[in-house]
């Protein structure tokens, strides 16, 4: 990361600091208070390849690298991060805990009720993940919801759960975790049959070892609801008051899109050239419609 970062776990109490002192706080956009405070406090996960913290304590993944140069583009050098579970991060970024969310939030219509998003960076597909040889067979969200015996995993409010509501999957055969990170051992001791997640977190996951007994659903149909294929897009967050940070931020990210670094970004996370250009057609309002 060229921009400096400072990882704060969640757990502890965290030191709210004050924003644009000797300012009427009413005068200063949320940009303005970090650009004349030299720093920025954002919320993300700790689920590769998305974001993850390295040994030597720097954060990587495709959000918060992305995020962070953005934001020194925009006169931001520092960014403060909070890594919480994902069920936390809308909540803390409405409550003011933090200013942003760079964990590639997927946008949907629902959230986008709640939030604002910056224009897509990225795409996800849907996967499975199963135990080694995929014992119930299931590849695709129909799989499912006709076999009565399989219990499926997902984390609280992820657009996995909503897939899986649309297609009318009781509740009773869903698992709601808490902590993503969780998931492949759920699958693992037998708690679930299958974990929801998006193809690029099951590559890393593969890849990286973290992966024993376990496989991914292949093939796995994309998912269709209200008469459409849906492929979920993802973005960096903010609140919804916060229109001139979000316009200057997308200004600023689609300078940046033109780089080689932001596709040496994309591509050391895993994510495909193919997959990546097909969110930067898109835009969040469009995502949001659909």
């Amino acid at each position: 990361m060229k921009a400096w970062m400072r990882t704060v776990l969640t757990g502890g109490l965290l030191m709210l600091g004050c924003w644009g002192v000797g300012t009427p706080a009413h005068s200063q956009t949320t940009l303005d208070k970090a650009r004349a405070a030299g720093f920025i406090r954002a919320g993300t996960i700790n689920v590769p390849p998305y974001a993850y913290a390295t040994m030597d304590g720097r954060l990587q993944g495709i959000a918060p690298e992305i995020a962070a140069a953005v934001l020194k583009r925009l006169g931001i050098p520092q960014v403060d991060w909070v890594v919480t579970p994902f069920n936390a991060l809308i909540p803390g970024l409405i409550a003011g805990r933090w200013d942003l969310v760079a964990a590639e939030q997927s946008i949907f219509k629902q959230r986008c009720e709640q939030v604002s998003f910056a224009n897509p960076t990225d795409t996800g597909l849907e996967t499975l993940l199963v135990k080694a040889g995929n014992p119930k067979s299931l590849h695709s969200y129909d799989d499912i919801k006709n076999n009565s015996n399989a219990i499926v995993a997902a984390p609280s409010g992820t657009t996995q759960l909503n897939y899986l509501h649309a297609y009318k999957v009781p509740d009773s055969r869903i698992l709601i975790i808490t902590n993503q990170a969780d998931g492949p051992e759920v699958v693992r001791s037998g708690r679930a049959d299958a974990y929801t997640m998006q193809d690029a977190d099951g590559g890393y996951l593969i890849s990286s070892g973290g992966g024993a007994g376990l496989e991914l659903a292949k093939p796995f149909a994309i998912p269709v609801v209200d008469g459409k294929q849906v492929i979920g897009y993802g973005a960096t967050t903010f609140r919804k008051d916060d229109t001139a940070f979000r316009d200057a931020y997308n200004t600023e990210l689609a300078a940046f899109e033109k780089t080689p670094e932001f596709w040496d970004i994309a591509k050391r996370n895993g994510f495909s050239e193919e997959g990546v250009r097909l969110a930067l057609k898109m835009t969040a309002d469009q995502a949001c419609k659909e």
